[in-house]
């Protein structure tokens, strides 16, 4: 097979040729996926932070109630 890459010219196997275009995308996508995976993870914490606050909130306020 064929290869030009970036002004260079060569020729190799094509499963050869397909290892490095392999490991480049997921050099490309990993960073994008982490970035991802973090910003959700921070979202599900503020969610759960205020939904434990509410419900400590209501938990006061039927106390209060009872009395």
């Amino acid at each position: 097979m064929d290869v030009s890459c970036f002004g260079a010219h060569g020729h190799v196997p094509l499963r050869v040729a397909l290892l490095p275009a392999a490991v480049a995308g997921i050099l490309h996508t990993a960073p994008a996926g982490s970035a991802r995976t973090m910003q959700l993870r921070a979202t599900a914490r503020k969610h759960r932070r205020a939904h434990h606050r509410a419900v400590k909130a209501e938990a006061r306020d039927s106390s209060r109630v009872r009395r």
